[in-house]
């Protein structure tokens, strides 16, 4: 059955959240037989002046149904991904819709960003949250430390000692802006008890910090996205999700928080195999990928002309990709040398999908069966080569910052 949004009313649909790229819509509108239970994720565009274009093409959603399908479902357990549809968008509706909803979007998102009206399709997906009391969306970011082998004298013991997650919420916070710099996600990764709760509570002291604008975590009651600051909110999903009496104190809400949704996260093996992901395909780290494009380039302009020439990857270059990735006979690929640059191009390129993928887990009360099998994995788009560069500066400018922390001060995260 063909989708015309164009039918429906921009009041119909609930602003939800945002990322770098996309913004997330939930219908509210009159039953319909496809678009109740969905949600709506349109591609966005920088402000003029601000950033540079994200090169989002009017077939990146397809590409994203077709990307999931041949290419994420045969790294992780189909049962983890949620069913993507692509549906055409009409750019007088595109534009009506985003002057509607343009003051339900956080202010620090609008003056970098806009919904993209020149785009022609979007993404239909489950609205995970909506038909739940209680929802947690957890980005975990990067799961474990880099090789030395190909990092440089001086940033060695650096990135060996502190990870790049919480490196970047240092650089962050001199920025002035909002970071989890109460988390480690070596810790979430670590499937240890004890740190888990740390990783937990770093989670939700942040989150409180922050008054939810980090994109670490989000909770949603029924939808809704809970905030720290709408205390009526809180303890009423605080009396319904984790069984709470009323007017329950900040410190108990966050222990029965953590202890409800722990045994998820303790339990599951989906963890463990992003971690283990992110870290074969991100074998080089970006300063031995740099090495690598140099030596392509013979030196010249720092390999930097190699990797602005690469060009976006077909479907074909990814299923080739996967085909070596997880071949018996994988570890040739793997081997520093000049002929395997595009292989570790994709390798990069696929790394950084899991490194910012997103865990959405319906927590219930009951803490002694939790329904593993409902835990989803979203946010696994194809990234762009042209990220590449901006990627590149961002990890000096990180190390250029961290540098700056005496010694003794700096943070001690630890793998495994």
């Amino acid at each position: 059955m063909a989708v015309c949004l164009s039918e429906t009313s921009p009041a119909e649909w609930k602003y939800i959240s945002e990322g770098g790229a996309t913004i997330v819509f939930s219908y509210r509108g009159p039953c319909h037989p496809i678009l109740t239970g969905k949600v709506l994720r349109l591609s966005k565009t920088p402000c003029r002046g601000v950033g540079t274009p994200l090169h989002v093409s009017n077939d990146q959603p397809r590409l994203a149904v077709e990307f999931q399908q041949k290419i994420i479902s045969r790294l992780l357990h189909p049962s983890y991904l949620v069913d993507l549809q692509a549906v055409p968008l009409e750019s007088r509706w595109v534009e009506a819709f985003t002057i509607y909803h343009e003051s339900s979007r956080p202010q620090e998102r609008r003056s970098t960003s806009n919904i993209d009206c020149s785009n022609h399709t979007g993404l239909l997906a489950p609205d995970l949250m909506s038909g739940l009391s209680c929802a947690v969306e957890i980005k975990p970011k990067w799961g474990f430390l880099p090789n030395a082998i190909h990092l440089s004298s001086e940033t060695m013991p650096i990135k060996t000692r502190t990870c790049r997650t919480c490196m970047h919420a240092h650089l962050k916070q001199t920025e002035g802006k909002n970071a989890a710099i109460h988390y480690c996600p070596l810790d979430l990764f670590s499937q240890s008890k004890s740190r888990l709760e740390t990783a937990l509570g770093g989670l939700w002291d942040s989150w409180i910090q922050s008054n939810g604008s980090i994109n670490n975590m989000r909770i949603f009651n029924h939808g809704n996205i809970v905030l720290p600051s709408d205390m009526q909110a809180l303890d009423a999903w605080s009396q319904e999700s984790l069984l709470l009496p009323a007017n329950s104190s900040l410190m108990s809400i966050k222990s029965k928080f953590i202890s409800s949704l722990l045994p998820y996260i303790l339990h599951t093996p989906l963890l463990s195999h992003i971690s283990k992901l992110q870290q074969c395909l991100d074998s080089l780290d970006c300063e031995g990928f740099a090495k690598l494009a140099m030596m392509e380039s013979s030196g010249v302009d720092n390999g930097r002309n190699v990797i602005s020439s690469f060009t976006e990857p077909t479907m074909e270059d990814w299923e080739l990709f996967v085909d070596k990735f997880l071949s018996l006979d994988c570890q040739k690929y793997f081997d520093f040398c000049t002929s395997n640059l595009h292989y570790h191009m994709l390798a990069y390129i696929l790394s950084a999908t899991f490194k910012d993928c997103s865990l959405i887990i319906p927590l219930c009360s009951d803490t002694v069966n939790p329904k593993l099998e409902s835990i989803k994995v979203i946010d696994l788009g194809i990234k762009s080569i042209h990220k590449i560069p901006s990627w590149l500066e961002l990890d000096k400018a990180i190390i250029a910052e961290y540098v700056k922390v005496k010694v003794e001060m700096r943070k001690i995260c630890i793998e495994g």
